[in-house]
This record gives C-alpha cells, sequence and structure tokens, in this order.
C-alpha cells in the first residue's frame, strides 16, 4: 500500500491539533495550580483529558487501521507544535532563564 504525500501532510496537520489542543490543556492546568482553592483538582482534571485526548487518538487510529507512516507523520506533527510552543513561550520573564 502506497502512502500519498496528501495523507502524509494530513497526519501532520492532525497531530499538530492534537498537540495544540493536548499544550492547551496543559498550560490551563499549569496556570491553576497557584490558586488556593481548587487548583489541585483542576490540575488533575485536565491531566485526565489529556491522557483521554492522547488514548481517544491511538484507539481511533487502530479503529481506522491508519499505516504506521501516517501515525509517524501525526507524531512528527505533535512534536513540531510542541517545539514551536516551548520557542514561542519559552523565553525567559522578569529576568528568569529560559526554561528547556
Amino acid at each position: 500500500m502506497t502512502l500519498s504525500v496528501l495523507s502524509l501532510v494530513l497526519g501532520a496537520l492532525a497531530g499538530g491539533a492534537l498537540g495544540a489542543v493536548y499544550l492547551g490543556l496543559l498550560w490551563v492546568a499549569v496556570r491553576s495550580l497557584p490558586q488556593d482553592r481548587g487548583g489541585v483538582l483542576v490540575f488533575v482534571g485536565l491531566g485526565l483529558a489529556r491522557v483521554a485526548l492522547l488514548l481517544g487518538a491511538l484507539a481511533a487510529t487502530v479503529a481506522v487501521g491508519l499505516p504506521i507512516e501516517a501515525v509517524a507523520a501525526a507524531v512528527a506533527g505533535f512534536i513540531a507544535v510542541r517545539f514551536a510552543a516551548t520557542r514561542w513561550l519559552g523565553k525567559a520573564r522578569f529576568g528568569g532563564a529560559t526554561w528547556k
């Protein structure tokens, strides 16, 4: 079975979209931690939501029967979004060093 370039690009875009949702949930979870009440509950709840997102994506790939190349393209898209987000948001603020 051959894969077209379009299916690889679509896989990378889907992985990037999942990465954006995942990192958005992580951002909200981390921002909720300093709260006096309920911050930990929000963090744990959003952690479970991130796990459900990833397990759902894996279950969907198995159910659809995507080839490993498409899954690899999705992982590459996920990693690209993560790398871009850490470069964009990872700038040092308030005189602190950039976290890596």
